[in-house]
């Protein structure tokens, strides 16, 4: 049996490369076409974490959050060690998106035609249950 260990690296902390490397990913054709060091900086935004996000994207302009969930969610499907389930910042954008009253009605189709992620875009039922 061959295991791959490595080091527990904690989170980064999220601040201007990584909203650098969210503005610079173009989306056009649901394709992402990323280099290494962009990738990077995605799989760190990808596992922040709840604590991280809130304070990265609460501050931020409603349509660039969407292309941020854009970019994220095609990130989840394309790039090695962005699948994060039903703990996706994908989840918590759509969220804050709709507690701004922002949220575009052809998001979740458009989600969905994309993404494999059952849990995208409202999360796991536990979670929104509060469990």
């Amino acid at each position: 049996m061959d295991a791959e260990v490595r080091a527990w690296e904690p989170p980064a902390k999220l601040g201007d490369r990584h909203a650098h490397a969210l503005d610079g990913a173009d989306t056009t054709g649901d394709v992402l076409d990323l280099d290494e060091d962009a990738q990077a900086r995605l799989r760190e935004v990808a596992n922040g974490g709840a604590n991280e996000w809130s304070g990265f994207f609460a501050d931020r302009a409603s349509g660039r959050l969407i292309a941020w969930l854009r970019v994220l969610t095609l990130a989840e499907e394309t790039i090695p060690g962005c699948e994060t389930g039903a703990k996706s910042p994908v989840i918590v954008l759509a969220r804050l998106l709709r507690e701004r009253g922002d949220y575009p009605a052809e998001l979740t189709a458009w989600i969905r035609s994309v993404s494999t992620n059952r849990f995208l875009p409202y999360g796991s039922l536990m979670d929104r249950l509060g469990g």
